[in-house]
């Protein structure tokens, strides 16, 4: 008994260390106390029935010593204890696998599942994604309960005289009419089964499917539930999942551009950003989320107005939008240390020397010089969404 105890003890004391982050929580000897007393509640319920029977068989002896027979006495009896019996080789088979399914969770989640987790703006979780088993294994759980419940029921039913064959044929045929009308939910569970076995996603992964993305927050035996980084929870079936994209496998390549006047030396822009990622790198908090440095990829393009200069680094998922704030606020920092700006949105109408010009000309002139301006940054506005500048990517 105290064995099959182990995991229900364990069980208690993490639901109480979470209450008593809320200061409602037991302490651990309380916790014991309180457990032992209810087993001993069952032991002594377990001994008084158990009296019982012993009390009707004896006064079932009873009456066949002194020639009274009752019919259904021993029947009744031997299905009693048959079904005790079951029950009994059930419930410890389901506190051993749910005890060993249990264990092999808490095996499977990260060191970090203990710890404040940090979520950035964006709604990545900084912690490290939990196993492949804490996705699988309450999965199996869940069916091993299933089939034990299943098959306690027959046997109970089998021992207190019932025709069992019957129910299996019905069963049969109820499970072939539910097979045709429900052949989308079928079509969930197999699809659901070989995303698993494809190991495609895990819980507290940042993925994307289609047009819905979020972090895998629970896998039911239908569904996949998907929370936004908006706080929506999103509960999508495995059948309509399509094409997958996991965000946190391998690492996160961020590119992002920065504009600078046709006179600035690059040379030194290229300098700065190198001394800004190696600082980064040595940075305690930041360093160890850094996959590559940071770096300059020198002069990506030249437009109209401005020349455009592209940074680079690749990050652990989730990291990547602190580091890349982080970034910005550093080489802006060292920019602005040495005297290098950031090109300016302007625009500069030239009008006829020697010419005078009325205010009203003027006013209309300003005007056409701004429309000119608003349509130009439009248009390379669109230029950089079509090129996908400053967007991240996954790297393997």
């Amino acid at each position: 008994m105290s064995t099959l105890g182990i995991y229900d003890v364990r069980e208690e004391m993490e639901r109480q260390a979470a209450l008593a982050a809320e200061g409602k929580g037991e302490s651990s000897e309380e916790i014991e106390q309180r457990i032992t007393r209810q087993k001993l509640n069952m032991i002594f319920k377990a001994v008084r029935f158990m009296r019982l029977m012993v009390l009707i068989a004896i006064t079932s002896w009873l009456f066949a010593l002194w020639g009274y027979e009752i019919p259904f006495a021993a029947g009744l009896i031997k299905a009693i204890f048959e079904s005790l019996i079951t029950i009994s080789l059930g419930i410890m088979a389901w506190r051993l696998f749910s005890g060993y399914i249990e264990r092999k969770i808490r095996e499977s989640l990260p060191e970090e599942e203990d710890k404040e987790k940090e979520e950035s703006d964006e709604g990545w979780s900084t912690a490290a994604q939990r196993g492949r088993s804490y996705t699988l294994l309450p999965m199996v759980r869940k069916f091993i309960g299933t089939v034990l419940v299943v098959m306690v029921t027959l046997i109970i039913l089998s021992s207190i005289g019932v025709n069992i064959g019957p129910l299996l044929a019905g069963a049969g045929v109820i499970g072939l009419a539910i097979g045709f009308g429900a052949q989308k939910l079928v079509s969930d569970i197999l699809s659901g089964f070989f995303y698993l076995l494809d190991d495609a996603f895990r819980v507290g992964e940042y993925v994307q499917a289609g047009s819905i993305s979020g972090s895998v927050e629970a896998i039911t035996l239908r569904n996949v539930m998907l929370r936004h980084h908006r706080g929506m929870l999103q509960i999508v079936p495995y059948s309509e999942l399509g094409s997958i994209t996991n965000f946190m496998r391998g690492g996160i390549v961020v590119k992002f551009n920065l504009e600078f006047p046709y006179d600035t030396d690059i040379d030194q822009v290229r300098k700065i950003i190198k001394k800004v990622g190696e600082a980064m790198l040595k940075d305690e908090e930041l360093g160890k989320d850094f996959i590559r440095p940071l770096k300059s990829q020198g002069i990506r393009e030249i437009t109209s107005s401005v020349m455009v200069v592209r940074a680079k680094f690749t990050a652990k998922p989730g990291a990547h939008f602190i580091i890349r704030r982080e970034a910005y606020r550093r080489i802006t920092e060292a920019l602005m240390a040495k005297g290098i700006h950031y090109a300016h949105r302007k625009v500069i109408v030239e009008l006829p020397e020697g010419k005078e010009i009325n205010p009203a000309d003027k006013e209309k002139i300003a005007q056409a010089g701004a429309a000119a301006g608003l349509a130009l940054m439009a248009d390379e506005e669109a230029k950089k969404t079509e090129e996908g500048g400053g967007s991240a990517s996954s790297s393997n």
